[in-house]
């Protein structure tokens, strides 16, 4: 089992104040510097065996790089907070679209599909609520569609559920729990129509099924014939399907 512990500091390199978090790790071999894009920090990750007291002279030995990183990364955090209100490609319902924003007085937060863009709406002032106003309309319409295909899809099986939720889970894209509720992750709505119908068509199956056994992926088969295709799909594209 590994172990690690962090520890604070900071330098100047070039007059800049460069704060770092140092990270001993005992699966560590050798000393590695990075700048992480999210936070613009420097993070050291050194083995247990380093001496900590030579880290000082290694920065400022390494400063210009550890320099040409940040402002880098600097740069990458800006441009991506940018696009977090307009410009952005999104995926709804397996196409692209360009985020546009536009602002309407009296408007009160509102989507409009317009061929390749979704046009989000906002009053004057609130231009920053854009991507809350694009997220609540994805979620609406990720529970209008899963309902739909839930019903399209069991209308034969007749199997008994008790309620639907829409979440916004980080690691699952479904699930089924022992009350027989359906949770879906409403960044489904952003993905194909058929790799949304696999995983209605998986939580359907652990009606019958908790588990993934072979009876269980030879119901899902029979509820969606080719369903592996699109979970292939989704492996590899689920990433693509955020905000």
């Amino acid at each position: 089992m590994s172990s690690s512990r962090e520890i604070r500091d900071s330098i100047i390199l070039d007059g800049c104040i460069v704060p770092y978090t140092v990270r001993i790790s005992s699966r560590a071999r050798r000393l590695l510097l990075q700048v992480r894009v999210d936070s613009c920090a420097l993070e050291v990750v050194a083995p247990e065996a380093f001496n900590l007291a030579e880290l000082k002279d290694i920065l400022t030995g390494k400063k210009s790089w550890i320099l040409k990183k940040m402002e880098a990364a600097t740069h990458l955090a800006a441009a991506r907070q940018t696009d977090r209100s307009q410009g952005r490609i999104v995926f709804y319902r397996g196409r692209q679209y360009l985020v546009e924003i536009r602002v309407e007085t009296g408007s009160a937060g509102a989507v409009e599909v317009e061929e390749d863009r979704l046009v989000v709406v906002v009053p004057p002032g609130l231009e920053g609520n854009a991507s809350a106003v694009l997220e609540r309309w994805l979620r609406r319409m990720a529970r209008l569609l899963i309902n739909q295909r839930i019903r399209v899809m069991n209308e034969k099986l007749k199997l008994s559920f008790n309620r639907v939720f829409i979440k916004g889970q980080k690691t699952r894209w479904g699930s089924c729990s022992q009350q027989k509720n359906l949770n879906f992750n409403w960044r489904l709505v952003m993905a194909p129509l058929p790799v949304l119908d696999y995983i209605v068509a998986h939580e359907l199956a652990h009606l019958v099924e908790m588990n993934h056994s072979k009876k269980f992926w030879a119901l899902v088969e029979q509820i969606y014939p080719g369903y592996i295709a699109h979970r292939a799909w989704l492996k590899k594209n689920g990433r693509l399907l955020t905000l």
